[in-house]
């Protein structure tokens, strides 16, 4: 494997890119070189994240706390301290820190309590991931929560959820759905199921979801979002254990875009942000780079529901079903893609991977394909002759 510490030359961003889709059935070293290179990155920007703010506040003796705890985190780096930089709750205070550091640095902010404020309860942060690493380390599951999520988590969440402030609302709302303590044994089920079915990508989840949070009164069947990596949300509409595998391998393939991302943007920068394209799995619209989410994610989705064996015939048609359209999907998603020049070299070469994965999937699942196809048509004569 080709990383920095490996003592072999370093892989570049065209040659990490080369011939990979990160997905789980591709050489893992592949993905384990991406996640050094995201944690790295993040240990960087950390670093000049401080460098920033020490030149901003050179005698500032209300932020001595922060300086000194940060600079032990830095100095020097150990595993034990990638693994909380690497945290989602960290990430995220590094994330609204580093913007609000430049909104000081660039005078567009009209003083700096919001950034002290942030400064201040850095150790207050870093308590509760520490805490938090050390009680889940060894779990099966990521630890599942709901409104004891982190109150930094929570403040990101919106759109995608508005957690409520309020004692009595959190009380009625949690008579809705399962408790946690149900719902993450049936995680678990779910988990160990994908274990059997796809070992590489239960691997891949464990590496990229570090928590989950249970909202059944959400608006969403599984929602993630940048602002939040390493966190998904799962609401309570999934009707079976293998809609819960999919809303999983999901949102965790989303993760794996993200940290993709991290290292490489596959969209330019000067691309439209107008939803102008139509997903042909729900009719929504999304713009270019939400369009590839999905359309990576449904790649996924498509390589795990041909694994899934073992099961009743019941569930075996179902997957076979939702194997067949999602890749229906797939198939007419790709002259939109093929057509586009909107994407960065990198993201060039992941997307034609990808396309390489549709045209295999095709041919690998003609014939189901074509017996959805038949049974359509004959659908539709029945409907004009009826």
């Amino acid at each position: 494997m080709e990383i920095g510490n490996s003592g072999l030359r370093e892989l570049s961003d065209d040659e990490l890119f080369q011939g990979t889709t990160f997905l789980p059935d591709t050489d893992p070293s592949r993905f384990d070189v991406l996640l050094e290179r995201v944690s790295r990155n993040r240990y960087t920007s950390f670093v000049a994240l401080y460098t920033e703010l020490f030149q901003l506040f050179p005698n500032a003796p209300q932020l001595a706390e922060f300086f000194e705890q940060a600079f032990n985190l830095i100095v020097p780096p150990t595993r034990e301290q990638r693994v909380i930089i690497n945290d989602p709750v960290f990430q995220v205070w590094s994330v609204l820190t580093a913007h609000y550091a430049n909104l000081v640095i660039t005078k567009k902010a009209a003083n700096t309590d919001e950034l002290e404020r942030m400064l201040i309860e850095f150790p207050l942060m870093l308590a509760r991931v520490k805490k938090n690493d050390s009680v889940h380390m060894n779990d099966y599951c990521p630890p599942v929560y709901r409104f004891n999520i982190d109150p930094l988590v929570m403040r990101v969440a919106p759109p995608s959820y508005e957690f409520p402030e309020d004692e009595a609302t959190r009380k009625q709302l949690e008579r809705h759905g399962h408790s946690v303590s149900f719902f993450c044994d049936v995680v678990n089920i779910a988990l160990l199921r994908i274990e059997h079915s796809w070992p590489a990508c239960r691997e891949q989840f464990r590496k990229l979801v570090k928590s989950i949070c249970y909202l059944p009164d959400g608006s969403f069947r599984s929602c993630s979002a940048s602002r939040f990596t390493g966190i998904i949300l799962i609401s309570n509409r999934d009707d079976s254990i293998l809609d819960l595998e999919e809303s999983l391998v999901h949102e965790a393939t989303h993760q794996l875009l993200y940290n993709i991302v991290e290292v490489c943007p596959v969209v330019r920068d000067e691309t439209s942000r107008e939803a102008l394209f139509t997903l042909p799995w729900s009719g929504q619209k999304r713009d270019l780079y939400g369009y590839f989410h999905a359309f990576f994610v449904y790649v996924a989705l498509v390589k795990y529901l041909e694994r899934v064996r073992s099961r009743s015939s019941h569930e075996l048609q179902r997957a076979q079903k939702r194997l067949v359209f999602i890749l229906q999907g797939l198939i007419k998603a790709l002259p939109d893609f093929e057509a586009c020049a909107d994407f960065t070299p990198q993201g060039r070469q992941l997307l034609e991977n990808l396309i390489k994965e549709v045209r295999a999937l095709e041919t690998q699942h003609a014939a189901l394909l074509a017996i959805s196809g038949a049974a359509a048509g004959a659908k539709r004569m029945l409907g004009l002759t009826g």
